[in-house]
């Protein structure tokens, strides 16, 4: 029986360690335009709806230490000043780095991609450093690819893993227009668009669309931010993970009280 109550504690241990697993499974964020967090966001009107966005990111993200790419020309580092003051003003230390690999990437919580061409080594090394609890936000509709349909074709594949499904066409306009907020972050009414690619969930998957909105002349109601789960929301055990702890924590006790009765009954041996 002592050999029982060490195979429950190791399984005990093993659900303990999937559902830590669980827990800190990285975080995935992707927008159709990378001008989203740009400074023209912040001005008037979107400037309330991209502090909202910004807000919910960063109390998803959590930690303390941010990374902003800054590889891509359209939008360089003088445009991410004022998404760099409100990190910085929500407690978070911004770096930048115009190169990305995996080794850069580690020594960091959060990674934000700003439309700039991945490689496919690049992509990878953004995989892996999701799946080892990183969290990131990237950006599309660059036009780095060619065309819309072989930038979705680029990073489908990533977004695929996360419920997330990119579209294969730009809209509305090659300059900046006011999207109308149809579902989004809480006191969001608009947001800043030049000429992007949808990003919304996939029928199956865990994927959320995170920001719908709608144009003047449409598209409406369309998905423009979609994430891997709620942003702004405190990670919580599934139904299913709150039944594997209590069964794993039911298994540590049975086991202790095995173990406590062993050595109860040594020590009635020795007497």
């Amino acid at each position: 029986m002592r050999g029982f109550g060490v195979l429950l504690g190791g399984l005990a241990g093993a659900l303990t360690l999937s559902v830590v697993s669980a827990a800190n499974a990285g975080v995935l964020v992707a927008s159709g335009d990378e001008w989203t967090l740009s400074d023209y966001a912040y001005g008037a009107p979107y400037q309330a709806g991209t502090q909202a966005f910004v807000q919910d990111l960063a109390s998803t993200f959590g930690g303390s230490n941010y990374l902003l790419l800054t590889g891509n020309s359209n939008v360089p580092v003088a445009q991410l000043s004022s998404l760099t003051d409100q990190l910085t003003a929500l407690g978070k230390t911004v770096q930048t780095s115009a190169t990305f690999d995996l080794a850069i990437a580690s020594g960091y919580d959060a990674v934000f991609h700003f439309g700039q061409a991945f490689t496919g080594a690049q992509l990878a090394d953004l995989s892996a450093y999701l799946s080892g609890g990183g969290d990131a936000y990237v950006s599309l509709g660059s036009g780095w690819y060619g065309d819309a349909a072989s930038e979705a074709a680029t990073w489908n594949p990533l977004l695929a893993d996360y419920g997330l499904v990119a579209g294969s066409t730009w809209f509305s306009a090659p300059d900046f227009v006011n999207v109308t907020v149809t579902q989004g972050p809480s006191g969001a009414t608009n947001l800043i668009w030049g000429y992007g690619q949808s990003i919304d969930r996939l029928p199956v998957g865990d994927g959320v669309s995170y920001v719908r909105g709608s144009f003047v002349g449409g598209p409406q109601d369309i998905g423009l931010v979609g994430s891997s789960r709620p942003l702004g929301v405190a990670l919580v055990p599934e139904p299913g993970t709150w039944g594997l702890m209590i069964l794993g924590f039911a298994g540590m006790g049975l086991a202790l009280r095995r173990r406590r009765g062993t050595m109860a009954g040594y020590s009635v041996k020795a007497t």
